[in-house]
């Protein structure tokens, strides 16, 4: 790969990281828009089961104290993919993310475009990031298994809260939980203030899945500046193309 290559990518991944950050933690004068549908307003049935398989089940109360140990339990698919779409605004402006997922094991694989951008392939192993702009025939790789440059996790790469977020959060902040249906999954939604900028977020996890399925995140005057949602999961064997370097090498966990 050439060394303007390179440094192009490397500014790109900067770049990314530091436009997440400044959008989600620190931006107080993040924007406006005003024709974004925001997701579901929260449907609350603490006690009664729902959808599907779920009928057999009793479900127990989910309360803010409750919901963390709740969420705990919640395991991921060995192998899935789905896609994911991302919006985050600004004051005059937004930018969307477009993200392919597929993961086996260890082992993550990521097609990234945005609104602004090329294609971006990246695959990540619990070591290993390999970096790639689609139709390139050399890939730039990076070392992420101490703290550095590059020492962010497959979910960090796709700028997506996890439900091992929610786990981390003070129970005093969480405002408000339950149980909903959001786009046909039935999941866990929790309500959390930020104590830093008083902004509201609310998750929603697939029970069934272990994963985030939504998340919006407006700020103090109601005005969003993040949303996620993702497509239905496709849970098993994943197509191993999505896991293999431009020279053949498959990457294994």
């Amino acid at each position: 790969m050439s060394t303007k290559r390179m440094l192009a990518i490397t500014a790109f991944g900067v770049l990314l990281i530091a436009t997440v950050i400044a959008v989600m933690f620190f931006s107080s004068y993040l924007g406006r828009s005003d024709d974004i549908v925001p997701l579901p307003e929260p449907s609350v049935s603490p006690t009664e089961p729902i959808g599907g398989e779920a009928d057999s089940i009793i479900r127990v109360d989910i309360t803010p104290e409750t919901v963390q140990s709740v969420i705990a339990t919640l395991e991921r698919p060995e192998a899935y993919s789905r896609n994911v779409q991302i919006n985050s605004y600004w004051e005059g402006g937004e930018v969307a993310y477009y993200i392919s997922t597929a993961v086996a094991g260890r082992v993550t694989s990521l097609r990234s475009r945005s609104s602004v951008g090329d294609e971006k392939r990246i695959i990540l192993t619990p070591d290993t990031i390999y970096i790639w702009y689609s139709g390139d025939s050399s890939v730039f790789t990076g070392d992420i298994s101490t703290p550095g440059d590059w020492y962010r996790n497959a979910d960090e790469w796709q700028m997506l809260v996890t439900y091992e977020d929610i786990l981390t959060l003070d129970s005093n902040d969480i405002i408000e939980t339950g149980y909903t249906v959001f786009d046909d999954e039935d999941c866990i939604f929790a309500v959390y203030l930020s104590p830093l900028l008083g902004y509201k977020r609310t998750y929603y996890v697939s029970i069934e899945l272990g994963i985030v399925v939504g998340a919006q995140e407006p700020d103090s005057s109601g005005q969003l500046v993040y949303h996620m949602t993702a497509g239905p999961a496709t849970v098993g064997e994943i197509d191993p193309a999505m896991f293999t370097l431009p020279d053949g090498t498959e990457v294994r966990g």
